[in-house]
């Protein structure tokens, strides 16, 4: 049921909470599918300062929302889940996506307007250091260098290719190749021979770096390529082209690709890292590091309520106000059933440092309810309404200051994606602290003056074979748990192995 709360703008959602009401009208729309998350529906809204946010909606949603979000229209959404948006392809820059649930509401809007929310980049500015190269970029030049479509087998099937050079007002270029369906795009141009002051606008592009050089291509699906637009951007563009004299210029060539191994983690094996070090690693692996704890991450709350059963995450049914003593319903994707038989599992955002930088880290249930000491569900107030995110319990506060050794898995998405959250997988504190001396490349933040440590603030967890708080006695099923919420972090992210744990306290 739709309620008379405020809407407010994209870049104002955060994850604590699931009953944001925003007023956006959608830019573009697409359909992916990948082996982690299914046939989905992808898209782009805008708000009213064209602020823009990726939006999200599997399978079973598809059709309400195409029905009720047509291109270009002006709505109002609530209630919908907030998460991490991540990996190599990020339509926009905000640290957030938001995913269509069966809850959300979607009402019309009287507003109108045809602005097409363009950020066109500076060609200067792409591929510069300290650019976000995963995040996909609008950029609008003339069309010169074009050669002919080329027809290539990939993976058993014909797939068309062009490449071209685009150029700004300033003479600026840059390379592009683009397939499939965009590549067709140019074909009635170049039957034609009509390629002169051709100008082309592409949104949502991918740019990287091919050979050493800067290369500008679609992103699967995601990308939008319009060739002579009409917009208002697009006619200034051509009144300075015209004015311009610009000089010709060659093509590069080749590519390149990487594949990256994923290996499964020994804890007594892996060795210790600095935060500087894990913030630059260029592969997939697991590592200790010995840190403090700056702050806990308000922006995603400290818990989430989980199905009884299974432990995955539920979704809230929204009904009218509750009887007294009447619990909420709740949908369990895995039990494919309504479950009223839920309690709160942590799922902390932590703000951590050594001597050489800083991070954050994420962990779930059975980590938390270690260097926490008492579980989620025993510092709950016993509300289902939306907590204060601003609002945590003393014990968690009482985290700040305190140090401990992680072991944290650096994934895929960390590398693609540039994310500086890594997955907490194992904790060691106190006497239960791994020998530093069996090192054979000693870290500064390691040593045991340092002062992210502080002993005898901490608990001591040692690794066993007993079963974890959830119940869960093989790697395999403690994986149960980082399914439920690991997607968070990153869309690419892989899982690591972990023996079970069991909690001691230090005397």
């Amino acid at each position: 049921m739709a309620n008379n709360q405020a809407s407010v703008m994209v870049n104002k959602v955060k994850p604590h909470k699931d009953s944001w009401k925003v007023h956006v009208k959608l830019l573009h729309s697409w359909t992916q599918n990948t082996s982690y998350g299914g046939e989905t529906l992808e898209c782009v809204l805008a708000d009213q300062t064209g602020g823009k946010i990726h939006a999200s909606c599997k399978k079973t949603q598809m059709f309400r929302l195409r029905r009720s979000l047509p291109i270009g229209e002006w709505r109002f959404i609530e209630n919908f889940k907030v998460s991490a948006s991540g990996g190599k392809y990020r339509p926009t820059p905000l640290p957030y996506k938001i995913t269509s649930t069966s809850d959300t509401v979607i009402g019309r809007s009287v507003f109108e307007d045809d602005d097409p929310c363009l950020d066109l980049v500076s060609y200067e500015d792409i591929g510069r250091q300290g650019s976000d190269a995963n995040v996909l970029i609008d950029i609008i030049g003339e069309v010169f260098s074009l050669d002919g479509i080329q027809i290539l087998q990939v993976q058993g099937q014909d797939r068309k290719k062009v490449h071209f050079r685009l150029r700004d007002t300033n003479g600026h270029d840059v390379r592009y190749c683009l397939w499939g369906k965009y590549a067709e795009q140019f074909e009635p141009f170049i039957e034609d021979n009509n390629v002169e002051n051709l100008i082309c606008l592409i949104r949502f592009a991918k740019n990287s770096f091919y050979q050493g050089d800067l290369q500008i291509t679609n992103a699967f699906d995601a990308s939008l390529v319009i060739l002579n637009p009409t917009m208002k951007e697009a006619i200034e563009f051509r009144e300075k082209l015209l004015q311009a004299d610009l000089p010709l210029t060659i093509m590069g060539k080749k590519s390149a690709s990487q594949v990256i191994k994923h290996q499964k983690t020994d804890w007594d094996n892996v060795q210790f890292r600095s935060i500087a070090e894990i913030l630059v690693a260029i592969e997939v692996q697991s590592c200790k590091i010995i840190c403090s704890i700056e702050s806990v991450d308000k922006d995603w709350g400290w818990f989430y309520f989980g199905c009884c059963g299974c432990n995955k995450r539920v979704i809230r049914i929204r009904r009218n106000e509750l009887a007294q003593n009447e619990k909420p319903l709740w949908y369990c994707d895995k039990c494919h059933s309504n479950v009223t038989k839920v309690e709160p599992k942590y799922k902390l955002h932590l703000n951590v440092k050594d001597d050489s930088g800083s991070c954050k880290l994420m962990m779930l249930d059975t980590i938390a309810s270690t260097i926490i000491g008492s579980g989620a569900v025993e510092l709950w107030d016993g509300s289902y309404d939306e907590a204060n995110p601003e609002v945590i319990p003393i014990l968690l506060e009482g985290l700040v200051g305190k140090s401990f050794s992680f072991g944290i898995s650096i994934t895929s998405g960390n590398l693609d994606s540039g994310s500086n959250t890594f997955f907490v997988s194992e904790v060691w504190t106190g006497d239960g602290l791994p020998k530093l001396e069996t090192q054979s490349e000693p870290v500064s933040a390691l040593d045991t003056n340092s002062s992210t440590l502080s002993s005898g603030e901490v608990l001591m967890l040692k690794p066993n074979s007993e079963s974890s708080s959830e119940g869960f006695t093989t790697p395999t099923a403690k994986r149960k748990e980082e399914d439920a919420e690991l997607k968070g972090i990153t869309s690419t992210s892989k899982k690591m192995c972990t023996k079970p744990v069991k909690l001691e306290k230090t005397k």
